[in-house]
């Protein structure tokens, strides 16, 4: 028996299903678990010794490579100080001061451990600031676990989202289809005025990866103004990806709550909710809303994600990673070609997708995502960590290139990644 086996059989008598988070089992596309032994730089090692090429990274976590030097030195630094001591800290201010004038849209911050957190406070913000309860998502759109993120109204059992909230929440949410503004117009005029907040990722990178339309997120902000309702941009994944900041300016969007997480960390546990001040005073002690955490703004994780920042503001690092991204695009464009392969390929800077559909359209909303092919997805996959090349293990996840994939691993994933799914599709026709 591998080691790795050997170790999921263990973790199953003690843990359900053996891992901590569902994504981790790989039953969407099959095949043992991966148990992780190290990881450095675009390369992870398992337990058995096999090395991968690693496109997961952390499910986005990671932007700068795992066990990047200088984050490793800052938080071995931070080590020697005090795991958890309970108080505020210098690097905490710091951190939070380099997020704040990031991005225009937030005039304070707070941070929390994830994204979940994040996003359940800010909408904790928008129902006390409107006294509304109703808050509208997007179909097939994910925002953390808890109830009322997960929760799916009566009547929409045909776009699950993922859990169940046993009916506690669902009739506080509304479903709108992303993309579609005629849909979320209508929902308005007979909603509206009982709507606290409109929260929507800039990207869909919970369905692969799904580009918004040409003036969706502008006609949510004005729908939003027109009936006194909050706008959230939930920018767990793509905040401090394309720019040093938020994804908003770039997209020309003005939020009024704008959530973080994933690389703001430096790889280590956070989330951070921020926006306007009239909206962030609510948090202050005595007012509407109460929120707290033991390890909200803990040493190690500041000390990383300081670490991080600081790296990623240097002078052409963004145009560095979108160089990452184009030559990818090419990569795998010129092989697709190469195979006739009839799938689509799209990107964002260093975020892309590939949709497992026979269409070269962009995906534009869940519907479109659940057209694709699963199956071809499924055993590429396979095929491909057996090629020694990590992917998210679902196909409604993105590409997450970092900045230590070497030309050459960009080169290599994107050449077995065409061949690959050229030997699934003869297989399969």
């Amino acid at each position: 028996m591998k080691n790795s086996e050997r170790i999921f059989a263990a973790a199953n008598e003690v843990i359900p299903n053996g891992v901590s988070s569902p994504m981790r089992t790989f039953s969407l596309v099959g095949g043992s678990p991966i148990i992780l032994e190290s990881a450095k730089g675009s390369k992870i090692i398992d337990v058995d010794g096999r090395e991968y090429t690693d496109f997961l990274s952390g499910f986005g976590a990671i932007y700068l490579g795992h066990s990047r030097t200088e984050i490793s030195n800052a938080v071995s630094e931070q080590l020697d100080k005090g795991l958890v001591v309970g108080l505020s800290t210098e690097i905490e201010q710091q951190l939070a001061k380099k997020i704040v004038d990031s991005t225009s849209a937030i005039d304070k911050l707070r941070f929390v451990v994830s994204g979940s957190e994040a996003v359940m406070t800010a909408l904790r913000i928008a129902r006390a600031y409107t006294n509304r309860k109703l808050f509208l998502k997007f179909v097939g759109s994910y925002h953390g676990h808890a109830d009322a993120l997960l929760a799916q109204p009566e009547g929409n059992e045909g776009v699950a989202t993922k859990g169940t909230t046993n009916g506690v929440a669902e009739h506080n949410v509304l479903l709108c289809e992303y993309n579609n503004s005629e849909q979320l117009r209508e929902i308005f005029e007979t909603h509206g005025d009982q709507i606290a907040a409109v929260i929507v990722e800039p990207f869909a990178t919970n369905m692969g990866f799904v580009k918004p339309q040409q003036g969706f997120h502008q006609n949510i902000r004005q729908l939003c103004n027109d009936y006194g309702s909050l706008f959230i941009f939930d920018e767990v994944v793509t905040g401090f990806r394309f720019r040093f900041g938020g994804v908003s300016e770039l997209l020309d969007v003005d939020p009024d709550l704008t959530t973080f997480g994933k690389i703001i960390g430096g790889g280590a546990p956070v989330g951070a909710y921020g926006g306007k001040e009239k909206f962030m005073k609510l948090v202050e002690i005595g007012n509407k809303v109460f929120q707290s955490g033991t390890f909200a703004g803990n040493p190690i994780t500041m000390s990383a994600g300081n670490a991080a920042l600081d790296i990623m503001a240097q002078p052409g690092f963004y145009e560095k990673m979108d160089a990452k991204g184009k030559l990818l695009e090419s990569e795998i464009k010129t092989h697709f070609a190469k195979f006739d392969i009839p799938f689509h390929f799209t990107r964002f800077g260093a975020l892309s997708g590939i949709a497992f559909r026979r269409s070269e359209a962009d995906m534009k909303s869940y519907s479109d995502v659940k057209q694709q092919e699963y199956d071809v997805f499924k055993n590429t996959h396979l095929v491909m960590r057996e090629k020694g090349y990590l992917m998210a293990p679902s196909l409604e996840e993105p590409i997450f290139l970092t900045d230590a994939h070497s030309e050459e691993d960009i080169k290599g994933f994107a050449k077995a990644l065409a061949e690959t799914i050229a030997e699934q599709l003869q297989k399969h026709f």
